[in-house]
């Protein structure tokens, strides 16, 4: 479905069962698709191939083009989110990124940037006119005093990531809100941005486990045969009044309804262990990683001969590649681009071996305190 600005309603009322989570949590990617294909089978391999977490160490969700040749993927590390985080997310209806009040056009959006500001959180939605999907979207929590340049700073990153003119087209300022949720979609609304939102797309976006979303989808299925079967159990009560095959009708529901729910029952108890298992292991995490904007930010200083072919994380602010090349000269090449990025603190190259005319090495970088990579989350 898509949205207008008049597709919300005007008042802004809160909607439970709904929980929006911040922009900054989350890395934005778009991406092609070929068009008629799985989509999920798709957008996991993107997530794959972009960073050295598999989706099931993620919570993901994204959003198809109209004609589904494109998807914006959204993405955050598990480790980044608590328990306590989490601990509502079972009984929502939907979980998305604030950053979903920007989806749903009705048409390309015009080349330019857009500016979000609520409290201390700005971010830079970017459009490249050429689809109604944003191009890029970058959010950042900017520390107390340091709003203007913090917005100064990403409309720059902006321009230089996307190619366009750091030039703002559109200012909003105030909370994403959730004005509506029903039949019709979901309605969100930030100042006079309007969006609506299909309950199929709402489907792809939601960012929970897709194993416990699968479950709790099997429960409400089983609940809405629940239902079925007591109204069928009434209906027999009321024809034994008339007649005793009513009531022998009536039995044999209620009996087929019981073995139902007792071949459910090993399912769900693996679904309740699972989920305990995963907050459990939520509750060791002791720090946040960053994978995703430490590789993208070492893939732009990459030479174009250069290949990556495993990264890992040694910690918080280090991350180890092993790389190849053709070209004897690029692993020093490498080495100065990434020396010069605002962001590395030590750049450190190991194990250069050359056979059969490929160079391969282990270049070990480490990142500054308070690294700030390019659209990621913190």
């Amino acid at each position: 479905m898509s949205a207008s600005p008049s597709s919300a309603p005007e008042t802004s009322t809160r909607v439970k069962g709904i929980i929006l989570l911040p922009a900054t949590k989350f890395f934005v990617r778009r991406i092609p698709l070929v068009a008629g294909q799985d989509a999920t089978a798709q957008v996991e391999l993107a997530l794959e191939t972009v960073g050295p977490f598999t989706p099931g160490q993620l919570y993901y969700g994204y959003f198809l083009s109209r004609d589904g040749n494109q998807a914006l993927v959204f993405a955050a590390y598990r480790r980044n989110f608590s328990a306590a985080d989490t601990a509502g997310w079972a009984a929502a209806t939907a979980v998305l990124p604030e950053s979903a009040a920007w989806l749903g056009q009705p048409a390309a959006v015009a080349a330019g940037l857009w500016v979000h500001e609520h409290k201390q959180t700005i971010t830079v939605v970017v459009w490249d006119g050429a689809s109604e999907l944003p191009a890029g979207l970058i959010s950042r929590e900017a520390p107390a005093g340091s709003v203007d340049a913090v917005r100064d700073e990403l409309l720059r990153e902006a321009g230089n990531r996307f190619g366009i003119e750091p030039r703002v087209a559109r200012t909003l300022s105030g909370e994403v809100t959730v004005v509506s949720h029903g039949k019709e979609g979901l309605g969100l609304k930030v100042a006079q941005q309007s969006a609506l939102l299909g309950s199929s797309q709402l489907q792809t976006m939601d960012v929970r486990d897709k194993v416990e979303l699968a479950g709790q989808l099997g429960r409400h299925k089983r609940d809405r045969t629940l239902w079925l079967a007591f109204a069928s159990a009434a209906a027999g009560l009321a024809a034994c009044i008339v007649a005793e095959t009513g009531l022998q009708i009536s039995n044999l529901i209620a009996t087929r309804q019981r073995h139902k729910l007792e071949a459910n029952a090993g399912g769900v108890r693996q679904i309740e262990e699972a989920d305990q298992l995963a907050r459990r292991m939520e509750n060791l995490a002791g720090q946040s990683l960053r994978p995703f904007e430490m590789l993208v930010l070492l893939n732009g200083a990459r030479p174009a001969s250069l290949d990556f072919v495993r990264a890992s994380t040694g910690g918080p602010r280090q991350m180890e590649l092993e790389s190849q090349s053709a070209n004897a000269a690029d692993p020093q090449e490498f080495e100065k681009a990434l020396n010069r990025l605002p962001g590395v603190e030590k750049v450190e190259l190991r194990d250069l071996r050359t056979s059969g005319g490929k160079t391969t090495f282990l270049v070990v970088v480490n990142f500054k305190a308070g690294f700030a990579g390019p659209g990621g989350a913190r």
